[in-house]
């Protein structure tokens, strides 16, 4: 993947969110395609889909449907 980096002034890129600790300093700038750069992010998701299914419990999975309002009705019953 091709990427620009470059390290310039802070003050320079006043068009973006800079936290107060990256102001007035030198900060390095990376620039890279966007789509490459989310499916970077991506790929170790998808490869995470069902990795705790050795943990689940088939006799509990009928009851994940009403298990939010028995929670919150166990939670604000005495009020």
């Amino acid at each position: 993947m091709e990427c620009v980096r470059q390290i310039v002034d802070s003050d320079l890129l006043n068009k973006i969110y800079l936290p107060n600790h990256l102001r007035n300093r030198k900060v390095e700038v990376i620039i890279m395609p966007a789509d490459d750069a989310g499916e970077e992010k991506r790929k170790p998701v998808d490869g995470l889909i069902g990795i705790l299914n050795k943990y689940a419990d088939p006799e509990l999975v009928s009851l994940e449907k009403n298990a939010w309002a028995k929670a919150m009705e166990n939670k604000y019953a005495d009020r």
